[in-house]
This record gives C-alpha cells, sequence and structure tokens, in this order.
C-alpha cells in the first residue's frame, strides 16, 4: 500500500512539474492527414485481426473440447 501511494506521488509530482511531459505527439493527438497516423490506423487493424484469429482459436479448441468429453462421457470413457 505504501509503496503503490510511493509512486502515485511520484508520478504526479513529474506531471506538476513538467507537463509537457504529459501531452500527446501529433499523431497522437489527431494530425489527421499524416501518413504516420494512417499507418498507425493500419497497425491498429492487423493488430486487432491477429488478436480475434487467435482468440477465436482458443475458443474453438475448448468448444471442441468439451464436445469431445461429453462424447467420450457418454461412450463410457472408449475412444
Amino acid at each position: 500500500m505504501r509503496r503503490s501511494l510511493f509512486f502515485l506521488v511520484i508520478g504526479l509530482s513529474i506531471l506538476l512539474i513538467s507537463p509537457s511531459l504529459s501531452l500527446s505527439c501529433p499523431v497522437c493527438f489527431g494530425a489527421l492527414d499524416d501518413p504516420a497516423t494512417a499507418g498507425m490506423k493500419y497497425a491498429i487493424l492487423t493488430l486487432l485481426g491477429v488478436t480475434g484469429t487467435v482468440f477465436a482459436g482458443f475458443i474453438s479448441f475448448f468448444l471442441r473440447l468439451r464436445k469431445h468429453s461429453r462424447s467420450s462421457e457418454n461412450t463410457g470413457g472408449e475412444s
């Protein structure tokens, strides 16, 4: 508890002493016609696609395990 409070106080004091550290870069701030912004959008979409694909794979794997588990219970445990 004391350690997290210490880091909170240090972080807030750094932001108050130097507020320019807390400002966002032009890409994050919304420079819409910047090529870096377009690249960042495609990168985010790609990462979401990869993450969604892996997540769908996990879901299908566990659903398949559940299906095979139920079928093995019905047959008496023999495969």
